[in-house]
C-alpha cells in the first residue's frame, strides 16, 4: 500500500505523492479493465447456460437453480469490485486537485482522503480474495455439457406480416401444429429485421425464427419459466443481468404460470399484469393480448359410433 506510513504532507511531497497517486490510478484502472472483461466473460456463460437449457434433464433442475443463484451473485460481487474501484478512482481525482490548489491550505483534508483510500484499498483486496476464490468453479460448472441444441425454425403461413403489417394481439397454442404463435409488435418486427446485419432476409424471417416456436421447446417448463423470464429481461427489457436472474429463479417454480405465457409477453408490464391476473384468478380480465388454444380432438365411444369432442 502506498500511504500507510507518513508523519507529515510534507514527506509524501519529498516522496513524488502526486506521481505515485497517478501510479496507483493506473493500477486501479487495469483492475477496473480486468474485472469488466470479467464480467462480460461472465455474461456470455449465462447467455450460453440459458440458450441452451432444453438439454438440462429433470433430475438437474435443482443444481440450475443452484448455479442460477451463484452466477447472480458473482455479477454482484463483480458490481461491487467495480462500484469500489471508481470510488477510489474518485478519491484520488479529488487528492491530486487539491494537491493542484494548495498543498498547505488542504493538508488536513489530503491526509484524510489518503487514510479513507487505504481503508478501502483494503476493502477491495478483500472483496477480490474472495471472489476469486468463490468462483474458481462456477465458470466449469455453469458451461453446459451440450451445445447443439439450436432453435428450431418453423415455416408456417398462418401469420403473414407481409399481407397484414400491423400487431399480431393474439396467442395461439397449437396442439395440433405442436407450435406456439407469439404475440409481436409491428415497429419490433422492424427493428429487429433493420438491426439483424442481413441475418434475416425478409420480415416474415423474422417471425418465423423467433415468434413460431415449438411446444417441445417448453417441455421442462421449470426450466423454460427461467429461461423465458431471463429472456424477457435480457432480450426485451434490455434489463440488468441480474435482473434477468432474479425474474427466472422468481418465477422458475411457479407451477401455475405456463411458460408460454412468458415467452409471448412483449414487455415486463404485460407479465407482471398476467401475473396479477393469475394471482386473483381472474385471467378474464387479462386484455394485452388473445390467447387461443387449439387442442387435439379426443375420441370418445357412445355406443357402437364413435364420436369427436373438442
Amino acid at each position: 500500500m502506498l500511504f500507510y506510513n507518513f508523519d507529515t504532507l510534507k514527506d509524501f511531497i519529498n516522496n513524488n505523492l502526486v506521481s505515485n497517486i497517478k501510479k496507483e490510478q493506473d493500477n486501479l484502472i487495469q483492475l477496473k479493465t480486468l474485472y469488466s472483461n470479467k464480467k462480460i466473460n461472465f455474461l456470455s456463460i449465462t447467455d450460453n447456460l440459458v440458450e441452451f437449457t432444453d438439454n438440462i434433464e429433470k433430475n438437474k433442475i435443482e443444481d440450475f437453480r443452484k448455479t442460477a443463484t451463484l452466477l447472480k451473485n458473482s455479477f454482484l460481487d463483480i458490481d461491487a469490485i467495480l462500484l469500489l474501484i471508481d470510488k477510489l478512482i474518485e478519491n484520488l481525482d479529488s487528492t491530486i486537485s487539491l494537491c493542484d490548489k494548495n498543498l498547505e491550505l488542504y493538508e488536513e483534508e489530503i491526509k484524510a482522503n489518503l487514510v479513507e483510500f487505504n481503508k478501502q484499498r483494503d476493502e477491495l483486496s478483500e472483496k477480490i480474495i474472495e471472489f476469486e476464490n468463490k468462483n474458481t468453479s462456477i465458470i466449469n460448472t455453469a458451461i453446459p455439457h451440450s451445445a447443439n441444441n439450436s432453435m428450431e425454425t418453423i415455416n408456417s403461413s398462418k401469420i403473414n406480416i407481409e399481407s397484414n403489417p400491423n400487431d399480431y394481439n393474439v396467442l395461439t397454442i397449437s396442439e395440433k401444429e405442436q407450435k406456439a404463435y407469439l404475440p409481436f409488435f409491428y415497429s419490433e418486427i422492424v427493428d429487429i429485421y433493420n438491426n439483424s446485419n442481413n441475418k434475416y432476409r425478409t420480415l416474415q424471417d423474422v417471425i418465423e425464427n423467433l415468434y413460431i416456436v415449438p411446444l417441445s421447446r417448453f417441455k421442462n417448463s421449470s426450466i423454460s419459466r427461467f429461461r423465458e423470464a431471463f429472456n424477457l429481461i435480457r432480450k426485451k427489457e434490455k434489463g440488468k443481468i441480474t435482473q434477468a436472474l432474479d425474474l427466472g429463479l422468481e418465477l422458475m417454480f411457479k407451477y401455475n404460470l405456463n411458460p408460454v405465457i412468458i415467452a409471448a409477453c412483449r414487455n415486463l408490464n404485460e407479465l407482471d399484469i398476467y401475473l396479477d391476473c393469475l394471482d386473483e384468478n381472474e385471467l378474464d380480465d387479462f386484455k394485452c393480448f388473445e390467447i387461443k388454444f387449439e387442442i387435439m380432438p379426443q375420441i370418445t365411444k357412445i355406443g357402437k359410433k364413435d364420436t369427436f369432442a373438442f
